[in-house]
């Protein structure tokens, strides 16, 4: 008996707007249905699934719970553990600590307070926390903590030094760190060589200051005494030279070389002025001093 060739089906032809009314039939709705991704009763379904499993998964949890003497901490402690065990079983236990940057006594220290210990999870070693924990030694600058996987934590701490005097609301002069902490032992008499900052926040922004002085060391070593202004900008005066009005922080490594390179061609330090305007880097403003050039510098002190 001959096969009868049976017609395609096809989707309803849309002359015009008005025949969206009618809805597509047979094959052509399922694929019509297709198109539409998620419908009002799928999200419905998938609410309900999701529901059901949070309630299982609870009771679940209880069941455990009364199971290890009625207490959720316990059950805690317990899936802690198992995945401490599954950890080390996958080779995830902390083999190697390494502390870089310190002397003996303080590294050993540091490994003590740092919260972690060879054989330990690293998963759960958490490189914040370890952070916070090693920079409340005094003898600690600042910190930064890599985890490498699979097995090692290193720890690479700054020792706390001494970069500059500072004065105050005082008279007294005490010598700060990096991080603009007092050397409470510490003599001023013995740190002269060290620029001078005053301003009740000059420490707490002591840092910024010298590490972009220490990019030109003709500058850093003719610096005298800085001033903190406003919370948010330097004067500096230099010795044997002007005093210098810097712009905000954010700015003043560009100012700073672009005085340097003033300096080094014109000798504008040397120039019988009492104050540059270094505020905006491009264009100097120079104070010349009353009465005409000034008498020869003296040499630095």
């Amino acid at each position: 008996m001959p096969k009868v060739k049976r017609p395609a089906i096809k989707g309803p032809a849309y002359d015009d707007e008005d025949d969206f009314d009618e809805a597509p039939r047979g094959r052509a709705a399922a694929m019509h249905a297709r198109d539409i991704p998620y419908s009002v009763a799928w999200f419905r379904d998938r609410a309900a699934t999701y529901a059901l499993g949070t309630i299982i998964c609870g009771a679940a949890m209880l069941t455990l719970a009364a199971w290890m003497g009625g207490s959720l901490g316990a059950f805690g402690n317990r899936f802690g553990d198992g995945v401490d065990v599954i950890s080390r079983s996958a080779g995830l236990s902390i083999r190697q600590i390494n502390v870089v940057g310190l002397d003996p006594l303080v590294e050993e220290k540091a490994r003590e307070v740092a919260g972690i210990r060879v054989g330990g999870n690293i998963l759960t070693a958490d490189p914040y926390s370890i952070k916070q924990r090693v920079e409340k030694l005094e003898a600690v600058s600042g910190v930064k903590v890599h985890r490498f996987w699979p097995d090692q934590i290193t720890i690479i701490a700054d020792p706390r030094e001494p970069i500059a005097l500072w004065q105050g609301e005082g008279d007294d002069w005490r010598v700060i760190d990096q991080r603009g902490r007092t050397f409470a032992e510490a003599d001023p008499q013995k740190y002269l060589h060290l620029p001078r900052l005053v301003g009740e926040d000059a420490a707490s922004s002591a840092a910024t200051l010298v590490t972009a002085m220490a990019e030109y060391p003709d500058l850093a070593a003719r610096m005298e005494t800085a001033y903190r202004i406003g919370g948010r900008r330097w004067d500096v005066k230099f010795r044997d030279g002007a005093d210098v009005a810097f712009p905000e922080d954010v700015k003043l490594v560009e100012a700073l070389g672009a005085l340097n390179m003033m300096q080094a061609r014109n000798r504008v330090l040397d120039l019988p002025v009492t104050r540059i305007d270094a505020r905006h880097p491009e264009r100097f403003a120079l104070r010349p001093t009353p009465g005409g050039p000034t008498a020869p510098p003296a040499g630095g002190a």
